[in-house]
Parts: structure tokens; C-alpha cells; sequence
């Protein structure tokens, strides 16, 4: 009873000393002892107590018998003291002995009766008094072989947590802590589970643990792992106790959380110092890995963030002051800091900028594109802008602040001395990086954070100046050089790397084109004039008639051929037009295995693949002289498609041939010939669509499905989509669920009527067997529904939804958000109930539902499976994933009157109100209610109807109060979220700006975002030395209901962009065209000053053509009799009206769309003011080039 009695220590309990008298490991088996359940219980607990205090004449394995007899008589009979005939006291202090036993089995099945008999906190009380806790921390302390013992210790201790945090003992923390201290360095195979405890109990009884030093513990470990998941949940431990004032005082902030930059800022860091002198580099690298995962984790939490970004000596200004520190391993490890971060892809390390680049670009091909793997849908997914355009994303709102601090830091200036004075790799990577950064600030920054960065002084000025040394101004050149570079590669936009993506897209954007204009003919470097001796000197150019030696043809050339214009086989029936068909035919056609036996990845794979699908162009083009050739090659392809389904069928039908062989582009020639009526017909003729749908039902031909449901064309009605729809219905799971996924590409290519046909095959979807088909529709029926088209679509259907739980509730709430949609759910009495349940429970259902995005989004965490609690984690971070702010009841009825004067009939805002003005924060249930009243309160604030209320109940000020003063940081947080709501209008961002608080004014989707009349001034002034009657004035924006387009005779406007291919990077202009361009030269190498100025100046001798002229396809200015050109930019609703996308209204990142208009009033008099605009604009040049250069100008997202 030694141990018993010992008094309770301040340090590290550890006692070896009483372990080492103790016999060695008992290997017997546990000795069977009966137990009847039918006699009394006392009876049964007197014979096992009696048996398991005797300190003689049992042997070890029968009391290991009756104490599990006792864990099972518990289960039995339950906690009933009356029944067991014994004081809780009484069969606690026998347990105790057995804690004392020789033997590690009877100890530990002691622990596991403790663990049992410990329900409440009165027995935990009991348990601490008759000081069985040091009796627990011996079997933590001692490592002897005994894991199973210690095993079950932590289990008990983890039921004491359980049970009562608050009454945890130091003894018990003390051998946790000292296992976490040094059992990395004696193995102890318990130091993980060690430190997990303490995690849990830190959250729970944060004082004891702070007491005992275990945050310092903790943090010690976060630089001993180097795995993200375990790193994340010890920093996230600290970070959590920082979150709310009651706890923060446990931490010194200053020290203690810094202490995991030390790796970085300590030039002399060694973690451990009996590290041996050989070790010390891996060590060092080690510790930078652990370092940077601690460092990211932080900056994902809001609490990470305010403190390590805080005015003064801030942690964010002590790694950035390091960048300007030669040390080249530091700079490498704080670069892959910053592209953590800001959740950018590394790129590879090289000397290479060309190379550096292309590794980290979007449309790189990826393993999971393969045709064995996700294909065309997970390549579209990528590639192709999500639909939303009205609900904000919160990423860029986390994105923006954290940004924001970096900038205010002095980040770009550490940057350009990085690339200035490191060697190559790094001053690439740094680069990339800087180019990035800017890129990002343009896009999600406020016009007043961001119009000033890039300029970027301190590199043009290095690039430029004699005086600095010719390295660095080297350096600094090829810098410029490079961000000019990643800014054109960043306004083409992703581009699609699989053909069959490609074809979609293009055959999308031709269809809207069609409807638009006369589609413009594609020059080609080989077309010199269009004449026959021209075509003939092709012919024998390309070697074609020659040899067939088929790779060494010139295909070039024969591309040339088969896009000449005005050649066909009707207009050249010469026989050397014919032979070089047939060649082409005979390389092509199955049954020749030249074409379809080359492997995927030949050189010349691509190049053959585009030829042949002009190839099949070119005969459609052929009328009856081509229909026989081109019924040849169908014909043959259904012939090889029909050997699939005998015995042995051909080796390029097998799996492998199609996975590994250009035969899986035979697809895409029926697919060129599904997009054209005539090519439609032909596949009838050859009765290709019967046998494709005899081929959607059969089994184990996923690859061939995959192929035929990514190349068919969809947008007219006919048999290709009822191929689809059957595939949908009626394959495999896998096929269906690609098919399903393959409904998003289409949508997100803006495939022609998908209103009509598409939301029928989603709603079909919905009722699939398989849950994991019918979530994957939902929520591609989420994003549809951002399409006002498609939301009326999916009300006139009336589907089912209820079956689907909270996310089916979330759509249908769409439909409030239009009034058929209200009147039709109004009706059925939908929107009482939801507003009574929205009050009770789902406004803390939807906090839950947005931070458990935010934190997908954010950590490691992933969401758990179905009917599974375990939470799971990942070793690797989703690259830049974007959180959609989810549907919520208030929000979609603020979208009509009506529904506002619902919530205002029900006080629901006063309501809201006053539960922001007098928060609960002691408590998390108190904090949990504060953030659903700020998400109601922001989702109502979303639109002008909504905002109105929240002004009348003057509620908007005290959202800024919180999220500038209040003492948990979480909320200030969620604030931040709730103001980017709110600035979804432009009434709100007025509202705001009164309050200091500034927002993105731009959509999302906008290539050339315009400045706010403040900077225009500013970037008037700095003209304001230009010699030339040019000058830009900027006036007050209108309100949003009194816009001045109704007062202009003529405006033009910014419209969003459709959705196209990477070569479609054109500014769209629309307005009422002038007759004739203006003749003045662009002078100016940017893009920027090219479409923002000169294409907005006319000439006054030019006569305005109406607006129907066909003729005109650029906007110009507006010919007034003012003495100066001015230009008036008002911001109004959004009216524009995009025909390749239908009847979308396009809304901001964090406000609404604004059309943004431009006046142009002048009056020239004569030839001499020519020459003065000319001078103007090569003066302007000067002033702006520099933008586009340093890449910050536009930009795709």
C-alpha cells in the first residue's frame, strides 16, 4: 500500500522503481470461471470481490476470470446499488488491489472493471478520494512490455475525461505529459495515444493542462510530425484554446504559438540537441516540414490568423522579413510556405521558366483523366468555371483578408528581392508566386487594395536602372519578361487536354455562334491564295500521292487541304483529289489497323486525330461525290464496333486496345458526324445509333459507354439522347454515374436547350437505386439552378425532393426564389413550416452545414460516410477548392416582396437583431446561436429588398462591431462572411463603404474589371500632365434604380463572357456600332490599353449605323458636342442579356453584377486634334503599360 499513500507530486510522475520488484511476464491463459446470472447478484459480486481481495490462494488467472465475471454481471444487472450488496466505495477499494497485482493481465482487466463501473461523476469522485489515480498513472509510466495494460489505462483515463473533465487529476496528467515529453526518444509506442489524450483533455479542462505544461508539450510535438493529419489536430488544439477569451489565457501567444516558426526565424534551431552532427541537416529538413504544416494549419483558422497577423512584431512580419535574408534553404521552405497558403499548386523546381510554368497549369493532363478513371467528366470539372454566379464564394473571402495582411506586410516587396538576389530555381518559383499573388489581388481585392500593386517599383526600377548590378538587373528584367508571360497564359484560360473535351466545347460555342454571326474562316500559314495551282502544289507537298509511308505524309499539309476553302470533292473531280481521299480513307478505316493500332501517346497522335475529323468534315462537305467514301468508312467503323460483342473480338475492342490505342477515337468521327444533320442521317443509314444502343446494354463495356457518352452531340433532339437516356436507366452503376456526372460537363459547356432536355434526364436521376447517382444529380441540379432558365425548368417539373434530405430541402428552397416557384410552394402551405422549422432548428443546422464545408474546404477533415461517426482525415489539402455559400431559407425570400414582407409580418430580423446585440459567449450553444442570427441576418442582406430590413432595424453596424472588437474569434470570422454578403449589392457596398468597409465591385467571371470613380480620380491626376484634349473625369455613380443609361443617346458595355474555348479570350463588346472603325493605329503593345481606349474613341466624321446593322461587330463611343472627351461610368443593375448562355443575370463575387457603362463625349476640330489624341495615347501607354506587364490587369478564374 506504499503507492497508496504516497502525497500527490507537482512534477512528472514516474515510478520504475516499484515496477522492477514485480515478477515477470505470466503467460497461462485466463482460467474459466463460471458465472451464474440467476442467483442474487450480491451473491455473485460477494464471491468475486472475495475472490479477487485475497491475497493467497487464488492464482492470478482465476481473478482474472471474476474480474470479468464483474464487467459482465455490470452489463447485466446494471449501475443498481441496492442489488449489488455492496457500497460503491467497498468494490472500488477491492479493485484497487488488483491494480497492485503482480501480474499485467489482472491489472489491466482491473482498469477495464473500473472503466465499466465508472458511470457518473460521484464514482469518480470515490475514485480520486481513495487515490486510485496514482495507481493509473503507474500503469502509464512503467513500459515494460505491458501495452496491453497501459492500453487499457487510457482508456480510463479517456472515461474520466468523459465522465467529468473538470475533476481530472494532475497525477494522471503528470505521466501523460512525461510520456509526451520524452517518449519519442525512448520509442514508447504510447507517445501518440499520449498526446491525443492530452488534446482532448486540453479541450476539456484546459486549466489542468496548462498547469502541468502540456501546451508546451503539444506544441513540441507539432515540429516532431510530419504528418498533416497529426499536426493539424495538435495546432488546432492550441488554436481552439486562443479562440475564446475564458481559454486564451492559458496560452502566451506571443511565445508559445511562434514557437512554431522557430525552424524558420531561428537560423541556429536544433529541436533536439542530442541530435548527432550527421543527422543535423535531415533533421533540419524534418523540422522545416513540421514548421510549414503548423504554419498553414494556423493560417486556416480565424484564431491562427488574427494572432499571427496582429499590428507590431506579427509572425506573418517575421517570415516575411526572412525573405529579404540571403539564405537560400529558408527562402526554398517560405516559398513552399506561401504557395501552401494561398493554396497554390508547387511548381517543379527548375531553372526553366517555360517548364516551371506549364507544371503548375490547370489543364495539364492528370492520371485521374484517363478513360479507365473519371475521362471528360473529371477533365470538365477542372477546366470548365463552376455556373454559380450569384452566390459568393467564401474561399475568397478567407482568401482576400489573409492576402490582404500579407500585402500590407510587405510581401511583394520580399518577393521581388527574392527573385532579384536567389539562384535561379528559386527566383522562378518566386516569381510564379508574385505573378500569382497579383493575379489573385486583382481578382478578389477591393479596386482600393489592390490598383496600386502592380506597378511593382522596386523591380521595374532594377529592371531599368544602371545603378543597381547587372545581375540583379538581369534578373529583374527576366522577371518582367516572365510575369508578362503568366499574365498572357492566365487570360487565355484553361484549355481542354482531351480531344473529346474539345469537341464538346467547340461544338457548343459553334452552335450559339450560328445564331450570332457568320462564323469567321481560319487562316492558316500554309493559305497563300485560293487558287487550283495552289491546292495542287499542297497535294504534292504532302506527300500523300507519293508513298504510304503514312507517318512521313506531311500532315500539316493535308490539314491545309481539307480546310481550303471552296474544295470539295463536288468542285475538284480531278482523279488526284480522289487518290489522296482514298489513301486518307484506307489510313483511317478499322479494318486497315493503321490508324487504330498506333498507341495513345505516339507523337503524332493528336495531329492524326484532328485530321481525321476534318477529314469526315470534308466528305460531309462532298455531297453525293463524298457521301460513298464517308458511308465506306461508317460502315467499316460499326463493323469493328459489332465485333465487340462475338467471341474474340478485336484486339482494339479488348480493354486494353482501347485504353492504350487511337481506336477510342473513332468515337470522335461518329461524334463530328452526330453535330451535323447530314452526318446524322449517315449514321442512321449505317444504323450506328442501334448499334451503340444495343451496346448500352450490355455488361463489362464501360469504356466503350464512357467513349460514346462523351462524343455524341446532344444539342437537338433525336436519337443520341435517347442513347444517353438509357445509359442513365439502365447500365451498370459505374456507367450510370458517369453518365450522371457527364450531364454537369454538358451544363457547364452550355450545350444549346439544356433547360429543355437536361434537367429531365437530372430529375430522372434522383430516383436512382444507388444514393450515391441520386446525391451526385442534386447537386448537379444545385449548380444548374443558378440558370434562371433551368430553375423554371425544374419548377415546371415538380419533382420529388423530400427523399433526399436536407439537401433535397435546400433545393426546393430554390424555388422560392422566383414567384412562380413561391406561389407553387405557397400554395401547399410549404413556407410556413420551413419558416417555423428555419426558426427552431435549421438556422443551427445550416452554421453546422457551412463550417463543416469550410472545414473540408480548409484542413485535412473529410466529411464522414453515411451512417459512419469515425471522422476522417487525409494526408493531402484539396487544391483551391471553392465553397459556395448553400442555399438558405431567408435568402432565397428576399429575392421577391413578398417573401420580405413574410419575414417582416414575423419579426424574424428584429428577432435576429437582438440576439447580435446581446450575445450569449460564455457558453459554445450561446456562441452557435450568435452565428446562425448572423448568417439569417446576411443571407436577408443578400439583396435590396432584404437590405432595406436590416437598415431599418439598424443592425448593420453592430455586425461591423463584432467583427472588428469581439472577444471569440470565430465570430469575427463568420462577420466577415456575413459583410460579403451583404456587399452583394451595390446599395450594400455603399452602405459599407459609409462604414469604412470596401468590396469587390466586379463579377467574378469579369476579364476586365473596371475602377471605382476613387481610383479612376486618382488615375486622373497622374494624366493630368498629358498634353492632349483627352481626359478621363469620372462622375458619382447612379443609384441602383435611376441609371443613366435612360439619359445617354448611346452606351456600350462589359458583358460577361461565355462559356468557350481557350482561344476565346476577346472582349465582348455590344452597343449601337458606328459605321466605320476608327483609322488610328494601335499603338500600345497592351491588350489593356488596346480594348479600353482605343477601342472606345471614334472619329466625328463617321455616321453612327443602327443597331440592327449586321455590319458592325465593335462598340464605339458617342459623338457629343462637349469641348473634351469625358468618360462617365455608371454602375446599375444587371440588365445584359448574354445569348450564348440564355436568360442569366450575372452577379459579383461578393456584390451584384453591375453593367458597366462608358460615355464618350468629344468634339474634334480638325486634323490637329488627330495628332493630338496620337500623342495622348503614346503618353497613356507609358502610364499603363506597366500593368499589363506585371500581370495584373485581368485574369480567367
Amino acid at each position: 500500500m506504499h503507492v497508496l499513500c504516497c502525497p500527490r507530486r507537482h512534477g512528472p510522475l514516474r515510478l520504475p522503481f516499484v515496477y522492477f520488484a514485480l515478477p515477470g511476464r505470466n503467460d497461462s491463459g485466463e482460467e474459466n470461471v463460471p458465472l451464474d446470472l440467476s442467483r442474487e447478484p450480491s451473491d455473485n459480486l460477494h464471491e468475486i470481490l472475495q475472490n479477487v481481495a485475497k491475497p493467497h490462494g487464488v492464482s492470478n488467472m482465476r481473478k482474472l476470470g471474476h474480474l470479468n465475471n464483474l464487467i459482465k454481471l455490470l452489463c447485466s444487472i446494471g449501475h443498481c446499488e441496492e442489488r449489488f450488496g455492496f457500497t460503491y466505495e467497498e468494490i472500488i477499494i477491492c479493485l484497487r488491489l488488483a491494480l497492485l497485482n503482480e501480474a499485467k493481465e489482472v491489472r489491466a482487466a482491473g482498469l477495464r472493471a473500473l472503466r465499466y463501473l465508472m458511470k457518473d461523476s460521484s464514482i469518480l469522485q470515490l475514485i480520486l478520494r481513495l487515490q486510485v489515480d496514482y495507481l493509473i498513472a503507474r500503469c502509464i509510466d512503467i513500459k515494460q512490455s505491458n501495452e496491453v495494460e497501459r492500453t487499457q489505462a487510457l482508456r480510463l483515463v479517456r472515461k474520466m475525461i468523459t465522465v467529468n473533465a473538470l475533476l481530472f487529476p494532475s497525477s494522471v496528467t503528470n505521466s501523460l505529459i512525461a510520456v509526451g515529453n520524452d517518449g519519442l526518444q525512448e520509442r514508447d509506442p504510447m507517445v501518440r495515444a499520449c498526446i491525443a489524450v492530452i488534446c482532448e483533455l486540453a479541450l476539456k479542462n484546459p486549466a489542468v493542462v496548462a498547469q502541468r505544461g502540456g501546451l508546451s508539450t503539444i506544441l513540441k510535438n507539432v515540429i516532431d510530425s510530419q504528418l498533416s493529419r497529426i499536426n493539424e489536430a495538435l495546432i488546432t488544439t492550441i488554436l481552439h484554446l486562443l479562440n475564446h477569451p475564458h481559454t486564451r489565457q492559458y496560452v502566451r501567444s506571443d511565445v508559445e504559438l511562434e514557437q512554431i516558426l522557430a525552424p524558420y526565424t531561428d537560423f541556429h534551431y536544433r529541436h533536439n540537441p542530442e541530435t548527432a552532427e550527421a543527422q543535423l541537416k535531415e533533421d533540419k529538413q524534418a523540422r522545416f516540414l513540421a514548421s510549414k504544416m503548423a504554419i498553414v494549419a494556423a493560417f486556416r483558422s480565424w484564431s491562427g490568423i488574427i494572432n499571427l497577423c496582429k499590428p507590431g512584431n506579427s509572425g506573418v512580419q517575421s517570415l516575411i522579413g526572412l525573405l529579404c535574408i540571403p539564405n537560400m534553404e529558408v527562402r526554398k521552405g517560405l516559398m513552399e510556405v506561401m504557395y501552401e497558403i494561398f493554396r497554390l499548386p508547387i511548381p517543379v523546381a527548375t531553372q526553366d521558366f517555360e517548364e516551371a510554368l506549364h507544371s503548375i497549369d490547370p489543364s495539364r493532363f492528370q492520371d485521374m483523366w484517363r478513360l479507365s478513371d473519371g475521362f471528360v467528366a473529371a477533365e470538365a470539372k477542372v477546366i470548365l468555371p463552376h455556373r454559380a454566379r450569384s452566390r459568393p464564394d467564401l474561399m475568397d473571402n478567407y482568401l482576400a483578408l489573409v492576402l490582404s495582411a500579407f500585402i500590407t506586410s510587405g510581401l511583394l516587396e520580399g518577393l521581388v528581392e527574392v527573385i532579384t538576389s536567389s539562384e535561379d530555381q528559386i527566383s522562378v518559383r518566386a516569381t510564379l508566386l508574385l505573378g500569382e499573388l497579383l493575379h489573385m489581388a486583382n481578382t478578389i481585392l477591393p479596386h482600393t487594395h489592390s490598383h496600386h500593386l502592380h506597378c511593382l517599383p522596386t523591380l521595374i526600377k532594377m529592371a531599368a536602372s544602371f545603378d543597381v548590378p547587372i545581375e540583379k538587373r538581369m534578373r529583374a528584367s527576366a522577371a518582367v519578361n516572365h510575369l508578362k508571360r503568366f499574365h498572357e497564359k492566365k487570360k487565355r484560360g484553361p484549355k481542354p487536354h482531351s480531344l473529346y473535351l474539345d469537341h464538346i466545347i467547340r461544338k457548343s460555342m459553334a452552335t450559339h455562334q450560328k445564331r450570332e454571326q457568320q462564323p469567321r474562316v481560319q487562316k492558316d500559314m500554309y493559305i497563300i491564295k485560293d487558287s487550283e495551282e495552289a491546292l495542287l502544289m499542297n497535294l504534292k507537298d504532302s506527300q500523300i500521292l507519293n508513298h504510304k509511308q503514312n507517318l512521313d505524309w506531311n500532315w500539316v499539309l493535308i490539314s491545309t487541304t481539307l480546310k481550303w476553302p471552296n474544295v470539295n470533292m463536288k468542285n475538284n473531280k480531278d482523279e488526284q483529289m480522289h487518290k489522296f481521299v482514298r489513301r486518307l480513307l484506307y489510313f483511317y478505316k478499322p479494318s486497315s489497323k493503321l490508324f487504330s493500332a498506333l498507341e495513345l501517346d505516339h507523337s503524332k497522335a493528336r495531329q492524326l486525330t484532328v485530321v481525321g475529323c476534318q477529314f469526315v468534315e470534308f466528305l460531309m462537305d462532298s455531297d453525293e461525290e463524298g457521301q460513298a467514301y464517308m458511308e465506306d468508312l461508317v460502315k467499316d467503323i460499326v463493323q469493328w464496333l459489332t465485333s465487340s460483342s462475338g467471341l474474340k473480338p478485336d484486339r482494339s475492342l479488348q480493354s486494353n486496345g482501347l485504353l492504350n490505342t487511337l481506336s477510342q477515337h473513332y468515337f470522335l468521327f461518329l461524334g463530328t458526324l452526330s453535330a451535323q444533320p447530314n452526318g446524322v442521317k449517315m449514321l442512321e443509314k449505317c444504323s450506328v445509333f442501334q448499334c451503340l444502343l444495343h451496346l448500352s446494354s450490355m455488361k463489362n463495356q464501360d469504356a466503350l459507354l464512357k467513349l460514346t457518352i462523351a462524343a455524341l452531340d446532344y444539342s437537338r433532339e433525336g436519337l443520341a439522347r435517347v442513347i444517353l437516356s438509357k445509359i442513365l436507366t439502365a447500365a451498370t452503376d459505374n456507367c450510370r454515374m458517369y453518365a450522371t456526372k457527364h450531364l454537369r460537363v454538358l451544363l457547364r459547356a452550355n450545350v444549346e436547350f439544356f433547360s429543355n432536355w437536361g434537367m429531365e434526364l437530372l430529375v430522372t436521376q434522383l430516383h436512382d437505386h444507388n444514393k450515391a447517382i441520386s446525391m451526385e444529380a442534386l447537386d448537379i441540379l444545385d449548380e444548374a439552378c443558378e440558370d434562371k432558365a433551368n430553375l423554371h425548368a425544374l419548377i415546371q417539373m415538380k419533382p420529388a425532393l423530400s427523399h433526399l434530405g436536407d439537401k433535397g430541402v435546400l433545393l426546393l428552397l430554390r424555388f422560392l426564389s422566383i414567384p412562380k416557384g413561391f406561389s407553387y410552394l405557397n400554395e401547399r402551405g410549404y413556407v410556413t413550416k420551413q419558416l417555423e422549422k428555419w426558426q427552431k432548428e435549421y438556422n443551427l443546422k445550416y452554421v453546422d452545414l457551412i463550417e463543416e464545408q469550410l472545414n473540408e474546404a480548409l484542413t485535412t477533415y473529410r466529411k464522414p460516410v453515411d451512417g459512419d461517426n469515425y471522422v476522417r482525415r487525409s494526408n493531402q489539402r484539396l487544391q483551391r477548392p471553392n465553397v459556395y455559400l448553400p442555399v438558405h431559407l431567408y435568402g432565397q425570400l428576399v429575392h421577391d416582396k413578398t417573401g420580405c414582407q413574410l419575414l417582416e409580418v414575423q419579426s424574424v430580423v428584429p428577432d435576429l437583431s437582438y440576439t447580435v446585440r446581446s450575445p450569449m459567449l460564455d457558453k459554445w450553444e450561446g456562441i452557435k446561436q450568435l452565428k446562425a442570427a448572423l448568417w439569417a441576418l446576411g443571407n436577408i442582406g443578400s439583396s435590396n429588398w432584404g437590405l432595406n430590413l436590416l437598415q431599418e432595424e439598424n443592425v448593420i453596424p453592430d455586425i461591423i462591431a463584432l467583427a472588428q472588437h469581439c472577444e471569440v474569434l470565430s465570430i469575427r470570422g463568420t462577420c466577415l462572411y456575413v459583410l460579403g454578403l451583404i456587399s452583394k449589392t451595390k446599395q450594400g457596398c455603399d452602405v459599407l463603404k459609409l462604414h469604412s468597409w470596401d468590396a469587390v465591385r466586379h463579377s467574378r467571371r469579369q476579364l476586365w474589371p473596371v475602377a471605382p470613380d476613387e481610383v479612376d480620380q486618382q488615375l486622373s491626376s497622374e494624366l493630368s500632365s498629358v498634353p492632349s484634349t483627352l481626359s478621363l473625369n469620372s462622375e458619382s455613380t447612379s443609384s441602383r434604380h435611376n441609371s443613366e443609361s435612360e439619359s445617354q443617346p448611346s452606351l456600350f458595355y462589359l458583358e460577361d463572357d461565355s462559356v468557350g474555348g481557350p482561344e476565346d479570350t476577346s472582349l465582348y463588346l455590344r452597343s449601337k456600332p458606328l459605321k466605320d472603325r476608327s483609322p488610328l493605329t494601335l499603338l500600345a503593345s497592351s491588350r489593356f490599353v488596346r480594348s479600353r481606349f482605343l477601342n472606345s474613341i471614334s472619329l466625328p466624321t463617321k455616321k453612327p449605323r443602327s443597331t440592327s446593322d449586321p455590319k458592325s461587330s465593335v462598340s464605339m463611343g458617342v459623338i457629343r458636342d462637349d469641348p473634351v472627351i469625358r468618360r462617365n461610368r455608371t454602375v446599375t443593375e444587371p440588365s445584359s442579356y448574354s445569348p450564348s448562355q440564355g436568360d442569366n443575370y450575372v452577379f459579383p463575387r461578393r456584390t451584384e453584377q453591375k453593367t458597366t457603362f462608358f460615355v464618350l463625349k468629344h468634339k474634334f476640330m480638325g486634323k490637329q486634334n488627330r495628332c493630338l489624341i496620337l500623342k495622348s495615347l503614346q503618353n497613356l501607354e507609358c502610364c499603363v503599360i506597366q500593368n499589363a506587364v506585371c500581370g495584373g490587369s485581368s485574369g480567367t478564374q
